[in-house]
């Protein structure tokens, strides 16, 4: 389940970059007010996502994979 969160709220990180993307070929001040909209929703959602990703990590709902890059193989 906090699988999909992530997802569905990256897809809204991408949503809000390409709206911004919109306003600034649009330009002019209602081009400017789009982009500033568009940036403030971007870093909250983001802020949100990175408090939500540390906050199912600690509560063990996701894990990190166990990758060791320096460990010696055994012969």
């Amino acid at each position: 389940m906090t699988q999909i969160i992530i997802i569905i709220i990256i897809v809204t990180i991408l949503i809000a970059l390409g709206s911004g993307l919109l306003g600034m070929l649009r330009g002019g001040s209602a081009g400017s007010d789009k982009m500033f909209k568009s940036l403030v929703i971007r870093v909250a959602l983001s802020l949100f996502l990175f408090i939500l990703v540390m906050f199912a990590a600690f509560m063990g709902w996701i894990e990190p994979n166990a990758v060791m890059m320096d460990v010696p193989t055994p012969k």
